[in-house]
């Protein structure tokens, strides 16, 4: 075979410098204390050295784990780390990679109108031990190092799911077919991410180049459909399409990147929350028989408590520890389970976020409309300017991360001379935090930091305006500060 080639007659990743304990057999032996013994034992007997179990997907069928035993594994995770090494990381490539996730993966692709999930077929099992063995070598490391690694890191001829070798080992045998989208992609003027097996191509515009002939009805979509180059580039790399798990979706469809939607913000699917609703629901009507009932659903030894931790923890991930849906479930975990309490407390710019809305009145009446900003203050209550709110008695607030929950206020205290209102609400406590006074009044000089939604309009982020106090004076009996502005930052800068 010509050097810088490997099977399936495309070319092999670029070179790297080898590792010293990879340059030999016997430096690679002694950097994993294994003897000849030992090593011929696994060689013979690492079929034993596995246990397998069956873990549940989200579509009910069972994904099989090969798991190692505790020597195999310490083995397999050294060399993971060599192998880290080897594995030059690729812009697409979110999955097992350092900083990277299935976050950072459909966060590619965010608001993007048109995208195509592909799946590979059976993708551990499609990597073989011989696979394994040929691209270390063609990447410089020694036949018989590269053989070593092979045979302590495969299970039945194949990568196992469940190695902790397998992932960085699979992205070095996926590093030509990234390449290869990679080149597809900028051709048909889109995006493309892989997370493990997930690959994802969206763009503003319909994704005509990716198939052959007219663009497909949206939905679950045959392999035939795709463009030769792009079924191509999965054959030419020794793998298949799962075609149960094509998916097209354009601008009218729920757009969905790795189990998250991508459509206007990251949210996971509807069906996700209501599953926790339920399984905590389900705790605090009778916990030991919802323990009984998750043992026989999954099979698993974990106590259901970990197993909806899991998902609280997922979903405060995805949409921030300040997200009312995450702190509700939180805090009725914490009080299913106190003992394994989750944490609700946000970063300060996600509390900052929570605790400034929008607020809104004569909403049918353009002539009259008009809008502000209102912030919750500890120990005060929900406060606006008042000219935000003169002449009415009743308005309507909402957040700007969900426009559509609105809640009607009440004007209690209206002082013009100050240009400040106090509003009575009945917004429940899980869906805001509240800003705390100054314990020191605040002098000529002071830096100040304006949070607000001038000219608010949809979509649009929080802003920060530095300033400073130029002055601080008295009119009319009524101490008054006066600021200095300078830029305006959004809720994404450093504040």
């Amino acid at each position: 075979m010509p050097n810088g080639w490997l099977g399936f007659g495309v070319p092999a990743p670029i070179h790297v410098p080898i590792p010293p304990e990879l340059a030999s057999k016997i430096a690679l032996l002694a950097y994993l204390g294994v003897s000849q013994a030992e090593l011929k034992k696994i060689w013979y007997h690492r079929e034993k050295m596995y246990q397998s179990f069956d873990v549940a997907k989200k579509s009910g069928k069972p994904r099989l784990i090969n798991a190692p035993d505790p020597r195999l594994k310490f083995l397999q995770r050294q060399l993971a780390e060599l192998l880290d090494k080897l594995y030059p990381v690729r812009r697409p490539v979110h999955g097992y990679v350092l900083g990277k996730s299935v976050k950072s993966n459909a966060a590619s692709h965010l608001k993007q109108r048109f995208i195509l999930n592909l799946d590979i077929k059976d993708f551990f099992g499609s990597i073989t031990e011989r696979r394994v063995s040929g691209i270390l070598h063609v990447i410089g490391v020694p036949s018989d190092a590269a053989e070593t690694v092979a045979r302590i890191c495969c299970y039945s001829g194949h990568l196992p799911q469940g190695g902790p070798a397998s992932p960085v080992l699979s992205n070095m045998i996926c590093f030509r077919l990234d390449r290869t989208l990679l080149r597809l992609a900028k051709d048909a003027k889109c995006i493309y991410t892989r997370y493990a097996d997930d690959i994802s191509l969206s763009s503003l515009r319909p994704l005509a180049p990716l198939f052959d002939g007219t663009l497909p009805p949206t939905g679950q979509i045959a392999p035939e459909l795709l463009s030769a180059e792009l079924q191509a580039a999965f054959a030419n790399n020794g793998f298949a399409l799962n075609s149960e798990k094509i998916h097209y979706a354009d601008k009218h469809s729920r757009r969905v990147v790795t189990g998250l939607k991508v459509n206007d913000g990251l949210n996971v699917d509807r069906r996700f929350v209501r599953n926790v609703r339920a399984a905590l629901y389900a705790v605090e009507k009778d916990a030991a028989a919802a323990q009984v009932r998750y043992a026989a659903d999954f099979g698993g030894k974990a106590d259901i408590s970990s197993h909806i931790k899991g998902k609280i923890a997922w979903l405060g991930n995805v949409k921030g520890l300040a997200d009312p849906v995450y702190r509700a479930l939180a805090l009725r975990f914490n009080t299913a389970f106190p003992k394994q309490a989750i944490k609700v407390q946000p970063t300060r710019l996600e509390r900052l976020d929570r605790s400034v809305w929008v607020i809104e009145h004569h909403l049918n009446d353009m002539d009259k409309y008009s809008q502000g900003s209102v912030f919750f203050l500890m120990g005060v209550g929900l406060v606006t300017a008042a000219h935000c709110v003169a002449g009415v008695k009743e308005a309507t607030v909402h957040h700007p991360s969900r426009p559509s929950n609105k809640f009607t206020v009440s004007v209690t205290h209206y002082s013009k001379h100050r240009d400040l209102a106090i509003l009575t609400h009945a917004i429940p406590a899980t869906d805001f935090y509240e800003m705390s006074k100054s314990a020191t009044a605040a002098v000529t000089g002071d830096p100040i930091v304006a949070i607000g939604y001038p000219d608010f309009s949809p979509a649009d982020k929080v802003n920060f305006r530095d300033g400073t106090v130029s002055s601080t004076t008295v009119k009319s009996l009524i101490k008054l500060l006066e600021v200095n502005f300078r830029h305006v930052r959004r809720s994404g800068d450093r504040p």
